[in-house]
């Protein structure tokens, strides 16, 4: 199948932000905290994921990293890696929903452990400034992990208790004499087959040699 036709036209280029220019479309939004720590991050790492933009009268608009351009702005980032895309105006605002939206979700019980694992390494005052996440949202989190592993080991638990009981105890009254008895047969059948099982199993086995006899 030839899928030339559907191919976009597209180009990376490094763009000075004041030549970009916010969609009036756009209904993603940012926390301030958030954005701060945007900012904080641009500064640490620099842009790695580039903006998408298109040509529009005379300068270049956004289709998706408008809070991008805004932190990297503050911070006075000189040039932004930008993938421009040639497209009409209905085509622009289907990508930024799309872009925004069909990305994914967080998968709750996956994202918890790569919480738990970063928390280990950098810790969470680390993670709250890098993230976009609260103290309380990464804590939460990981103790919601933690509940549902105790939780899971409480029931793998239950099932080996469950396994062993299904040993029944099986008692009877005897006397000394008989008991000596029953300990040496057990002893000397140990003995005979070079083999050290549970009182219980060599005395099964001794009447089970007796039942077929």
């Amino acid at each position: 199948m030839d899928c030339s036709s559907n191919r976009a036209e597209i180009e990376l280029q490094w763009l000075e932000p004041e030549k970009l220019r916010p969609n009036p479309w756009n209904p993603n939004r940012m926390k301030p905290e958030i954005a701060a720590r945007l900012s904080a991050e641009i500064r640490r790492k620099g842009i790695i994921l580039p903006l998408v933009v298109r040509p529009h009268q005379g300068h270049f608009q956004l289709i998706d990293g408008e809070h991008r351009w805004q932190a990297a702005q503050k911070i006075g980032v000189a040039l932004l890696p930008c993938i421009v895309v040639e497209m009409d105006d209905n085509e622009a605002r289907l990508k930024t929903l799309q872009l925004n939206r069909l990305r994914g979700e967080d998968e709750p019980e996956l994202l918890a452990r790569l919480l738990r694992e970063l928390n280990v390494e950098l810790g969470i005052e680390q993670l709250e400034s890098r993230l976009p996440f609260d103290k309380v949202e990464i804590e939460q989190s990981i103790e919601l992990l933690e509940i549902k592993e105790s939780e899971e080991s409480r029931k793998r638990l239950e099932r080996e208790m469950q396994e062993m009981i299904k040993d029944r105890i099986f008692s009877i009254v005897v006397s000394e004499s008989e008991k000596a008895t029953i300990e040496q047969a057990i002893c000397y059948f140990s003995h005979q087959t070079n083999s050290n099982p549970r009182p219980g199993t060599a005395l099964a086995m001794i009447c089970q040699k007796f039942i077929k006899v």
